[in-house]
């Protein structure tokens, strides 16, 4: 999956420091300085034959482009700044991002938060219901979770205890 939104920042970045403007550079690619913009703030992506013509202009790969080779480094205060949204989700989602879920969780729309405890409960997200987790769903999340049969295993401060 691509992040839109740093692919944007990433040609924005080329962009600049080669010195084009939005005009300049929309003209010299043969598309509109609105589809540029779009890009750049992460609304849209371009297509691949316009992927590979940025790449030759920059002189960069489109891998490069793309930011197929970086690490997201999210902010724990905002895991979604700078980032698009779905990314975030799928990444998670696939174990590509690791996050401390109860800590992260409230940041989540209603309907990512479902998608997240499907996938917890499917197995294809290896993440463990703890009652650090359980005390930031909400009473329908925590119902859904029930009905599957989840079990809630203790919290951090409750297993180091435990551990101790």
């Amino acid at each position: 999956m691509i992040d839109f939104v740093r692919v944007g920042k990433r040609i924005q970045e080329l962009r600049q420091s080669q010195g084009y403007s939005q005009d300049a550079l929309s003209d010299r690619v043969g598309v509109t300085r609105q589809a540029l913009s779009r890009w750049e703030n992460g609304l849209s992506a371009p297509s691949i034959d316009t992927l590979i013509t940025l790449s030759k202009i920059f002189g960069v790969s489109f891998e490069e482009i793309l930011c197929l080779d970086e690490e997201p480094e999210l902010d724990p205060e905002n895991i979604f700044a700078g980032h698009d949204r779905d990314f975030i989700v799928q990444s998670i989602l696939s174990g590509r991002i690791k996050v401390d879920l109860p800590t992260v969780f409230y940041q989540f729309s209603p309907s990512e938060r479902m998608r997240i405890l499907m996938a917890i409960c499917d197995g294809s997200l290896r993440e463990p219901v703890t009652e650090d987790l359980v005390a930031v769903l909400t009473r329908g999340e925590k119902k859904f979770l029930a009905d599957k049969g989840i079990a809630v295993l203790p919290g951090k401060e409750e297993k180091e205890e435990n551990d101790g």
